[in-house]
């Protein structure tokens, strides 16, 4: 469902993109240069834009957090009680956010996909996963994984086997897939060229974990498509700063 927000709250403030951390609490590392990040910036932030993956799985089971990922919550929530506002798009490795992420974190949550309004421009936002209409296999196993019945069986199983099971599944399809990575980038580019031909002024997609900026102009409007890349090994977002505009940007932890 396309959700539609505005800029009324927070004004003047950045907005931080960024997607794909996949933490999964064996490595605390990436989390708490995470939570190191976001402590620096929660002064001049107005809204924190997650773009899926942000764990390497995530069901929303009644009444249960993973403690793995206790850490970041808290530090999503913090950063809600300042009035710093929480988006998120679910990824391929998110699954029923809803109840935790909107009652607890107060966080705004699209199943797939999202708009605002930057700087009086249009920006799309979703995941990436289903950027390529060709790739009948993944879109299949998708359904396959995101349908009602997949969940009661999520949830007869309970967390601790749901985890464990999403890690091997999750280790096999990385090995498969993020190695073709680059392969499907015109997928994404192609994906962003269709958006701007329908008034899209800016597409933000994540999946990929390659950061990318492409500049295009249609009909004499710049338009332009940015991946927010990962928090894995490139550690790279996009801000949106008022008066300034979008950039791409890598983060350099300095301890």
């Amino acid at each position: 469902m396309m959700g539609k927000g505005s800029v009324a709250q927070n004004e003047g403030k950045d907005w931080i993109f960024l997607s794909d951390a996949h933490f999964t609490g064996e490595n605390r590392d990436n989390q708490d240069r995470l939570i190191r990040f976001l402590d620096g910036e929660r002064e001049n932030l107005a809204a924190l834009v997650l773009i899926g993956d942000l764990f390497e799985f995530w069901f929303g089971f009644e009444g249960y957090v993973y403690s793995e990922y206790v850490p970041i919550l808290e530090q999503l929530k913090s950063l809600s009680r300042r009035g710093v506002r929480i988006k998120y798009v679910e990824g391929n490795h998110d699954f029923c956010l809803g109840s935790f992420f909107e009652e607890d974190l107060k966080a705004e949550v699209y199943a797939e996909e999202m708009e605002e309004s930057l700087g009086g421009k249009r920006v799309y936002i979703a995941h990436g996963d289903r950027v390529d209409p060709r790739d009948y296999g993944y879109r299949l196993f998708r359904k396959a994984l995101k349908n009602r019945f997949s969940y009661a069986l999520i949830r007869w199983a309970g967390p601790a086997l749901s985890m464990k099971v999403a890690r091997r599944l999750s280790a096999r399809s990385r090995r498969k897939n993020h190695s073709q990575t680059r392969g499907h980038m015109p997928s994404f580019r192609t994906f962003a060229m269709n958006k701007f031909r329908e008034g899209i002024d800016v597409v933000i997609l994540g999946h990929s974990h390659y950061p990318e900026e492409v500049l295009e102009r249609i009909d004499g409007r710049e338009k332009v498509y940015y991946n927010v890349g990962d928090w894995i090994t490139r550690f790279s977002y996009l801000r949106y700063r008022p008066k300034v505009g979008f950039k791409l940007c890598y983060h350099e932890d300095r301890l």
